[in-house]
């Protein structure tokens, strides 16, 4: 027997590889009523590459940059601007997928900004919102083949709870 989701985490980098990982996690959502996590991660740089940065720049003119990625990602999670063929919109994908309206009314979705080492922000933003499932896309390699990298490897290592890797069919 299935245990319920009641909190899924989704990271995406926001490319369209992640399109059908999004679907998948929102089929989810509506299936089991759960609250769906979008999490965006800035990924850090290494100390050395940073300081060198805000050493040219200045530490606010380096801060306004970080804080400028931090709106735009947000702007595109939310659909008040669009990355190319980003998101679909929940009623866009019960639409498509032909789900009755009582389950599309369930909506409830949480979007996260976070700083940090991708497989470590993945696991904590986990822990820390309770999820039961994290959601993550498989990028497209050579030869059109589904590729699972470091970061993805890392949080299969490390995750305490059931990780789903959805491949991508986008070229």
């Amino acid at each position: 027997m299935l245990k319920p989701l009641n909190a899924i985490l989704f990271a995406t980098d926001l490319t369209p590889n992640c399109q059908e990982a999004y679907e998948f996690a929102i089929s989810q959502s509506l299936r089991f009523k759960a609250v769906v996590y979008i999490l965006y991660i800035i990924e850090a740089m290494p100390e050395n590459v940073e300081g060198r940065i805000k050493g040219l720049l200045g530490r606010h003119r380096w801060e306004d940059i970080i804080e400028a990625k931090k709106t735009n990602a947000q702007k595109s999670l939310t659909g008040k601007i669009r990355a190319s063929h980003l998101l679909t919109d929940i009623h866009d994908f019960c639409e498509i997928t032909g789900v009755g309206d009582d389950a599309c009314q369930f909506q409830p979705r949480e979007l996260l900004i976070s700083a940090g080492d991708i497989a470590e922000t993945i696991i904590k933003n986990a822990q820390e919102n309770k999820c039961d499932l994290i959601v993550l896309a498989a990028r497209k390699g050579i030869m059109s083949r589904n590729l699972i990298g470091n970061n993805i490897k890392s949080v299969l290592k490390q995750s305490p709870i059931p990780v789903t890797i959805v491949p991508t069919n986008n070229g």
